[in-house]
């Protein structure tokens, strides 16, 4: 599949592709016959599951007892790259085989060089930066169609990736001396450092040529405007022949922006449905897996008449904390994806316990009916493109599952795979479990679901529909795996020199104890390994094995301890309490910042930033762990953050998480408010004295959209000095005109330059926790919090009958905002937005949110719809405040019939004592009386009681 290129010197200009096509020539020179072969079978256009298919085949064949999987490394960039080969192939003058020539030869230098250990490690390194880096669809796949400039940028970047991979083979084919000499007068870097400054080069072309490209988008769509606007038909006809030209010109035009519309309506359909990122946790719990370990599941004959089953059927995987199941379930995407077959789609999602949004139903149907329908939606046309635009805007979870039901195919086999439900609350598994009940209804989709988690989970997730199949992960399934892993984390941490022995028959004694008081638990007997690392000399290792700790909960209070001891040990507290409370991981970097801040602080102060971070997550003592892809902090299991929340964690103490929460609030306050950070940001633009407040940018998201809130305040800052006299209206008018400057923001390019890694996050979720202050106990954090809204146009929201600010506060519960506009802005407190409030917030918000609606000066005693909303869910408390304060002395008929019928006894003699005309029809079900209503509903108990009271039978 050579290919041959004999183009003329100027083809350049034409064929963007030439420099790939090039590097594809010299790469098929360089081999020798048998990777010739090689190349050729591996030469094939992929998809995601080649990808996933592809990293599972190199940890498969590097099984030795001290290789880690690699699999998490190469995922990121070899996904870009089969985006990228997706389409290269509609490229001006692109040869059809050129995606599966990069694929191939990707592949080709990745397997040579995995057989040389020693090489393969910097290899993997180096894939995995670059895959930070690379260009993805979501950035390019918009603006291709008809950008010659763009194609070429792209071209030429894995052109150099290409080149890199011949240097790559070359450097595979020296022999051991000769690999060892020259790893001392040419250390990998350097032999590497000429394709990565060529890299580094091809990626900023490429934000280039985006940013180019986005701009000559607008400008032919406005041109192609003018030109269809200018003339009309029968004019266009006499001149035809004078400007065939334009002519010509606008049908391409029309032709590339139909296709930039098609890409960005895909991709829009794909955010409707999920935005979040399925592969990090799967990338993550594949990299904790040891070679050769967790396949005993897919030898399992159980598991084989699960997959072979020709029906829809459910596998439940169940298994105690700690035995491994994430890490089972990660390996059974792998396998899956191996042995796909044409009409199999895979889809698979990982529950994470420190990302709040990914426990969601929402999320997690979401992602699933993304995964499912990708190829549905990667394949539409026309008018089905755009119903499927039209039809998954908006949709709640029920929603989701009625858009993917009407979308599947029957000639196919759809597999879910479910791990970690135990992390979310009841209420999300219930949805999540009666969803899974209509996509097994569907007939005759073939639909197969496997779900792991712990015993506890079963009887909740299978209330409707049962699994089919079962199977429990026990000590004996796993035994020939704890063998294989202890082996095999001892070997590393002697190789590494972690585990430091004078004696070295004692690593027979410390295998014999890892065996003997795993429990077939590998998170414990990860950690016990770490803490034997910890110790002075073999004494203290032979101590610490007669001592063994009794579960995880022991061995989680001992690192704590040991924690305490540390010379970093107030910081690595800090870490500990603040992954339990953060609503996404934070980076290293994130938390640099955070460690430096004190609330109130007017100003940040780097030299309080500590200066080696590593050194801080280390003395967590095993407790987190950076991952190494994007440098974020992570517990080491979801068990950790439930022990640091544990009233039973006796050493570490109990930890307030409302505490920590509001604390960490408040830092997020103190940082955006900073003086320093503030003074920078208003340089953003050259002349300008309007004071920058980050803190009253984060309000954004609550006045206006939360997804566009971030792109439109940067923008509108670097109008400040135009837009600073209008009200919030005028400025909303005036949003779309800036919003079609292109010209890269400068405060984003002013923070990027003086890295403030924490903004992002602060501006996000500042608000989120601060859900429960106490306006009289934190008054610093009460004034602080009051004052980016108190910039809001006092007449903003009159308009409106229920405020954008008032709707996003009941659907997050947010008491504090609520609190603030009780006090400070009560005029757009009207009644249908009291209403709204009482009768919309979440049943454990309810009370004490009708309690101060009820405080507010002006509140109309009547409020009918909230009382009858109370008396018919049954909440008492609302109903005795309302009835004080003398709500609803009209509505006290409808009240009273809606609990009757609801069964609510006590409320039902609240509101008899209440009134007196208990015999008026109300106004629902059918105008039945409330004796009626409770006779018909057979509530005896309360018929009795209203007929004791003198109702009368209607």
């Amino acid at each position: 599949m050579a290919l041959v290129v004999s183009s003329p010197p100027d083809i350049r200009a034409a064929d963007p592709t030439l420099s790939l096509k090039q590097a594809l020539t010299d790469f098929g020179d360089i081999l020798t016959e048998e990777q010739k072969r090689q190349f050729q079978v591996s030469s094939t256009k992929p998809d995601v599951s080649s990808v996933i298919a592809f990293v599972g085949e190199i940890d498969a064949n590097n099984s030795s007892t001290t290789r880690r999987c690699v699999a998490p490394r190469l995922y990121t960039f070899l996904d870009a790259l089969q985006q990228f080969s997706r389409v290269v192939d509609t490229f001006v003058s692109s040869n059809p085989a050129i995606a599966a020539l990069i694929w191939g030869g990707v592949k080709t230098a990745i397997l040579t060089a995995s057989n040389v250990a020693s090489y393969f490690d910097k290899i993997t390194s180096m894939v995995m930066a670059i895959g930070r880096s690379c260009p993805t669809y979501q950035q390019f796949g918009q603006l291709y169609p008809g950008c010659v400039a763009l194609q070429r940028a792209l071209c030429d970047y894995y052109a150099v990736i290409i080149q890199m991979c011949i240097k790559i083979i070359e450097i595979s084919r020296r022999t051991a001396i000769t690999q060892t000499l020259s790893s001392v007068f040419f250390p990998f870097d350097t032999e590497f450092k000429s394709f990565q400054d060529n890299l580094d080069q091809a990626t900023k072309e490429i934000q280039l040529q985006i940013s180019l490209a986005s701009q000559k988008a607008d400008k032919e769509a406005r041109k192609l405007l003018e030109h269809e606007s200018q003339v009309n038909t029968s004019f266009r006809r006499r001149l035809f022949k004078k400007y065939e030209k334009e002519h010509a010109e606008a049908h391409q035009w029309r032709i590339d922006m139909l296709k930039r519309e098609a890409a960005k309506l895909k991709l829009d359909i794909k955010t409707n449905l999920s935005t979040i990122d399925h592969t990090k946790p799967w990338k993550q719990a594949t990299k904790q897996r040891v070679p050769s370990t967790a396949e005993w599941l897919l030898q399992e004959p159980l598991f084989r008449q699960w997959k072979d089953s020709p029906d829809a059927a459910i596998f439940w995987c169940s298994g105690t904390m700690g035995v491994g199941k994430t890490v089972l379930m990660s390996n059974v995407v792998t396998q899956l994806n191996a042995s796909r077959k044409s009409n199999d789609v895979i889809s698979y999602y990982f529950c994470r316990g420190d990302d709040a949004v990914s426990l969601t139903s929402r999320s997690i149907i979401g992602s699933l009916a993304r995964q499912l329908l990708e190829q549905e939606i990667d394949h539409a046309k026309g008018e089905s493109l755009w119903d499927l635009h039209k039809d998954s805007c908006g949709l709640d979870t029920s929603e989701v599952v009625n858009f993917m039901l009407s979308r599947l195919k029957a000639n196919r086999t759809y597999y879910l795979l479910l791990d970690g439900l135990d992390e979310c609350d009841n209420s999300q598994i219930e949805k999540v479990a009666w969803n899974m009940t209509r996509l097994c209804d569907k007939r005759p989709t073939n639909f197969k679901i496997i779900c792991a988690g712990r015993p506890e989970l079963e009887k909740q997730l299978f209330r409707v529909i049962k699994p089919k199949f079962k199977l429990s992960v026990t000590e004996r399934k796993i035994k020939a795996d704890m063998d294989n892993y202890i082996d095999t984390i001892l070997g590393r941490c002697l190789e590494e020199e972690l585990l430091k022995l004078q004696d070295p028959k004692l690593i027979i004694d410390i295998s014999k104890a890892l065996r003997d008081g795993s429990h077939g638990m590998f998170l414990w007997t990860r950690l016990f390994v770490e803490e034997l690392c910890a110790q002075g000399s073999d004494n203290d290792i032979l101590t610490a094995l007669k001592h063994l700790p009794r579960g995880l909960s022991e061995i989680f209070d001992r690192k704590i301890r040991r924690l305490r001891e540390r010379p970093a040990a107030k910081e690595a507290m800090k870490i500990l309490e603040f992954c339990n409370v953060v609503k996404r991981p934070l980076s290293v970097m994130e938390y640099q910042e955070v460690l430096s801040l004190s609330p109130g602080q007017k100003s940040l102060d780097r030299g309080k930033m500590p200066n080696d971070m590593i050194s801080v997550v280390s003395d967590c003592c095993g407790l987190t762990f950076i991952d190494e892809e994007d440098s974020t902090v992570h517990y080491v299991h979801h068990s950790v953050k439930q022990h640091l929340s544990s009233i039973n964690s006796l050493q570490s103490g109990r930890s307030d998480l409302a505490k920590i929460d509001q604390h960490f609030g408040f830092l997020c306050m103190t940082y955006l408010d900073s003086t320093d950070f503030k003074r920078q940001l208003a340089k953003t633009r050259e002349g300008s004295n309007i004071p920058i407040k980050p803190l009253h940018l984060g309000t954004l998201p609550i006045r206006h959209s939360r997804r566009s809130a971030s792109s439109i305040a940067l923008k509108l800052l670097s109008h400040s000095r135009q837009l600073q006299h209008l009200n919030t209206q005028e400025l909303e008018r005036k949003t779309q005109d800036i919003l079609g400057d292109l010209e890269s923001s400068r405060l984003e390019s002013e923070i990027r330059r003086r890295q403030f890694h924490f903004f992002d996050y602060a501006w996000t979720y500042w608000v989120d926790h601060t859900t429960d202050l106490d306006p009289d106990a934190d008054h610093m954090i009460w004034k602080l919090f009051c004052r980016p809204w108190e910039s809001e146009q006092q007449n903003n929201d009159r308009a409106r009958e229920i405020p954008n600010a008032i709707q996003w506060l009941i659907t997050y519960g947010h008491y504090t905002l609520f609190q603030y506009h009780a006090r400070c802005q009560p005029h757009i407190l009207t009644e249908i937005a009291k209403q709204e409030v009482i009768q919309q917030t979440a049943i454990h918000n309810r009370y004490r949110f009708t309690e101060l609606i009820i405080q507010q000066h002006g509140t109309s005693s009547e409020l009918l719809g909230s009382l009858q909303a109370a008396a018919e869910a049954g909440h008492l408390e609302i109903v005795m405040s309302l009835l004080a304060a003398g709500a609803g002395t009209h509505a006290l008929d409808t009240a009273l019939e809606v609990a009757a019928k609801a069964g609510h006894l006590e409320i039902v003699k609240r509101l008899l004592a209440a009134g007196d005309n208990t015999n008026a029809s109300g106004t629902r079900h059918g105008g039945q009386t409330a004796l009626y209503a409770a006779s018909e509903a057979r509530h005896g108990e309360i018929v009795e009681t209203l007929l004791a009271a003198g109702v009368l039978w209607g």
